[in-house]
Parts: C-alpha cells; structure tokens; sequence
C-alpha cells in the first residue's frame, strides 16, 4: 500500500529528526501519523555515531561529531547549560558530560625529540600573524572569486616577509598552519584559503556522554521509532505528483525507496540527505544518486558542484597503560616540511610517516582513565586510506606518537585495539562534511537550498532543505544542522497554517 502523510523527511540524522520533532512539539493539529522519515541506513544517526561496543578498556567514542562548538552561539549547547527545560541535568550535565579539553596544546616535529617550546620559537605569533594576513589578503577581493589555497597563502606570506622572518620562523610558518587540516579535513594543498580561517563564538566543549543521547531524546519526545523507516534509501522524488496514479489525495510530492513498487505521498517534503548524495549523477550511481522528476533547477545543480566534501576522520588506538602525558588535552604533530603530499588525490600505498600532521586528542584525561586512549584525527586523502586498511594505521602514527612519549627514547607499546571511521566507505555518507576546496563558494549551495534564493521557487514548493550544509549559522556542526531542521519545520508550520504553538511540550522548547 502507498504511504500518505502530510510530511515527509528525507535522513534520520540530527536535521531530520530536529524537523519532526518541531512539527509534533509546536502544533496543534499535527500527530505521528502524519509525518514519516526514510533512512537509508540501518540505525538512526546520520553521522552522529556513538561506538559502544568496539573498545577494549570500557570506553565509547563518537566516531562522528564529538563537540559543542561554538559554545556561546551554540543553540543546543544553550539549551542544557541554561536549563530551562525540565529534566535537563538528567539529560545532559554540562559539569559531569562535558570536559573543556582546550588546554595549550602541545606541539612536536620528526626532528626534535623533545616538545616544541612555542613561546621561543614565536610559533604562536606567526601563526596569529598568518591568520591576519589571510583577512586581509581577502578583504581586497571581496567582489571577486579569486582564491588560493592554504598553502599558496603561507607561501605568499613567507615571500613578501622574508625579510624580518627568521629561518627558524620561516620553518615553522610552513607547517603549523596545516593544523586546519584537522578542522576541514582536507590537506592543506586543496583548502580553500578564503574560506580556511574560521571565527568562532566562544570555546569548544568535548561530549563525554556521547551524541547519542541527543538521538535518544529527540525521539523520546519527537517522533516514535515506528514513525522512522530504515533501510529505506531514496531512488526518486517526484516534485510534482499531481498526475501520479495513486496519489488518492491529490498531495504535491512524492518519493519512491529504492526496490518498493509503492510510493509516499505527501504534500510537504524535507530532504537532509548529505551534500554528497545531492550531488550524485543518478545516471553514474543508479544505486545511490537520487532522480528528480523533474530535474533540479541549473542553479541549484550549479551550487551542489561547486562545493566539495571534507573526510575528517578519526583513528582511535587504545592500549594496557597511559605512557603519554596524561594530564595534556591535546599533542599537535607536526608533519616534515618537505614530504611531497601535493597534488596526491588518491593514496595507493601507506604514506611515511610525518606526511601530514596530525592532532591526538586524550581520551585518557577526558574520562579519567587509567588505560591509555588517543584519538587520532584524519584528513583528506589519509582518512580514506587508512579507513580502507585500518591494520595499517599503526605503521604510519606509531613513529610520530613516538615524540609523545614520557620517555621518548623508547618505543611506545603497541595499541591493544584499534577503532576507525568509516565514513568515506559508508556509499550513504561519503565523508564527513562540507569543506571549501580552492575557488567554491559555500554561500552559494547554502543561499539555494536555505530557500534565500528562490532556485526552485522554494518560496510557493513544499519541497524544503535542511543540513548542516544548508546552514550559514554552525555549517559543518550539529547545531547547524539542528537549526535547519528547526527552520524548515517552523516554514512548513507556517505555510500550511499549522503552526500554533502547543502549551502541552513546550518545556522542551529550545
């Protein structure tokens, strides 16, 4: 039998279920019946992904997001910090749940045993200097598409410098700016150097808990599990249903599941699948590239190309004993000056060690553990290397975690377990997130698909964006993605004139 309902969302991650959850919690009129999510997946999620069940030493890791970014700006941070819902410390206490791992990291290279003092080497200085001349270098292009990439920047920055540089400056400029890396996870010789730099709204907080629990409650209060169809993957949607035979209640769109004859029907349709499903050619990927009859309009196919997609992954090894600084949040290692990385899409061999950086969170200090936990993060084309042969990671972060070592002249002991992501091998994923390669513009896919510019006429179409690409507030983040769902719930409310604001769960309210 054909599903009728009067809303549909696309992807049971944080935008999809936030949507259904504003849509029952701010309406009168709406129920369960009335709204139903496709997952194409077998959990819900998305990339929120709380791993239970793979350590060895009885800890769990979110192998997507981890963090409240952002935190002064950050919605969802807010909500449980000021606790104006009831119930919210049993939900998720701020003191007890989450740790500020955001003490001065520590810094070491290949070629020093010892740590990197960064107040002798002005390595700091530099890199605040390199930031500012990355803000200033733009402010002249504003009404241009010039870019550069990251590194083409710092080598501008070394060149027109040079002269009240130091060598051991000149050194150091070089590597250190490769630490947004981490933060995109894309190498350094691809970033973006307009969009590179990033503002941030306060400090950052580690989710000891596990981003499950916002899963979790987001359907306890929201929408039921019966409501949420998995392993129902997108093949095409229908913008206009109006002819379709089976549309009984004459609703304005429709999606058809990959391998069901039956379609759903229903008048308003949010899709927060990934970027980087958007931007499948159905006709390249038949299995997993969803069709759109009739095709989306050119601007917005124009602005789904001109964005690429990050794979900021992570490594995670766990073994018998902390032989690190336990008390150190964070160790930053740099990689070697001159390894030849550039241009290199694909990895088709394990590459040396200290070819590209990498940042080592403690999970040790986090959860106060007496065994020893690191959390390796991973950039664009490593992530997918070592996501394909994870038996392999140890052979390239064994050497550079070496300089980590209470006792760097000897080898640290082998990892006990080994955990990776495996978001670039996920075919319903891809990666991790929007990341700005040189010359794309984020503005563009967000302005199409927030509904700021009418691409599709998204002012009069019932056929809405939601995503943390799609979010020009926390783009990347889980609270961007949040938002989205928010915005687009809260559009549909009121277009449909559904939107009257319920007294009976409005302590939830955010």
């Amino acid at each position: 039998m054909p599903i009728d309902v009067e809303v549909c969302i696309i992807g049971a991650g944080a935008a999809g279920l936030k949507a259904a959850h504003t849509l029952l919690t701010k309406s009168d009129s709406l129920t369960q019946n009335d709204i139903i999510v496709v997952e194409a997946q077998d959990r819900v999620g998305g990339r929120l992904y709380t791993d239970r069940t793979s350590s060895k030493i009885g800890l769990h890791y979110d192998l997507g997001a981890s963090w409240f970014h952002d935190c002064l700006s950050n919605v969802v941070f807010q909500h449980f910090y000021s606790g104006e819902g009831e119930g919210d410390k049993e939900i998720f206490d701020i003191l007890s749940d989450g740790y500020f791992d955001d003490k001065p990291v520590k810094v070491f290279s290949s070629d020093e045993i010892a740590e990197i003092d960064m107040h002798k080497t002005n390595m700091e200085t530099i890199t605040n200097d390199i930031e500012s001349f990355c803000e200033l270098y733009f402010i002249d292009k504003l009404s241009t598409d010039e870019d550069i990439t990251l590194k083409q920047l710092v080598e501008l920055y070394i060149q027109k410098y040079s002269k009240i540089l130091t060598e051991q400056e000149k050194k150091y400029a070089k590597v250190t700016m490769r630490y947004y890396e981490l933060w995109h996870g894309v190498s350094w010789d691809r970033l973006s150097a307009r969009y590179a730099v990033l503002d941030h709204n306060g400090r950052d907080l580690f989710n000891k808990k596990g981003y499950d629990f916002l899963i979790n409650w987001l359907l306890q209060i929201g929408i039921s599990r019966d409501r949420v169809l998995l392993n129902s993957p997108v093949s095409k949607i229908y913008r206009d249903a109006s002819k379709l035979v089976g549309n009984r209640r004459h609703r304005k769109c429709a999606v058809e599941i990959r391998g069901s004859s039956e379609l759903i029907y229903c008048d308003y349709l949010v899709v927060t699948v990934p970027q980087s499903i958007l931007s499948l050619d159905h006709k390249v990927e038949p299995n997993y590239g969803i069709e759109w009859v009739p095709v989306l309009p050119a601007s917005m196919q124009t602005a789904l190309k001109n964005i690429h997609f990050g794979a900021l992954g992570k490594v995670i090894f766990e073994f018998d004993s902390v032989w690190w600084n336990k008390n150190q949040d964070r160790f930053f290692i740099l990689a070697d000056e001159n390894v030849a990385t550039d241009g290199i899409e694909t990895l088709t061999s394990l590459p040396k060690p200290f070819s590209f950086p990498a940042l080592a969170i403690n999970s040790s200090n986090i959860h106060k553990s007496d065994k020893g936990s690191l959390i390796i993060l991973t950039q664009t084309p490593l992530t997918e290397y070592l996501e394909s042969n994870p038996d392999q990671a140890w052979s390239y972060y064994g050497p550079m975690l070496a300089r980590i070592s209470s006792t760097p002249y000897s080898p640290p002991p082998a990892p006990i377990n080994t955990i990776t992501t495996k978001w670039t091998t996920n075919p319903y994923i891809r990666g991790s997130y929007v990341a700005c390669y040189k010359g794309d513009d984020p503005t563009e896919i967000i302005s199409q698909l927030s509904g700021e510019i009418d691409g599709m006429g998204l002012s009069s179409s019932t056929i809405r964006f939601a995503g943390e690409h799609t979010s020009f507030e926390g783009e990347g983040c889980v609270h961007g993605a949040w938002m989205s769902g928010m915005r687009e719930a809260e559009w549909i409310l009121k277009h449909s004139g559904r939107g009257e604001v319920t007294k009976k769960l409005d302590k939830w309210r955010l």
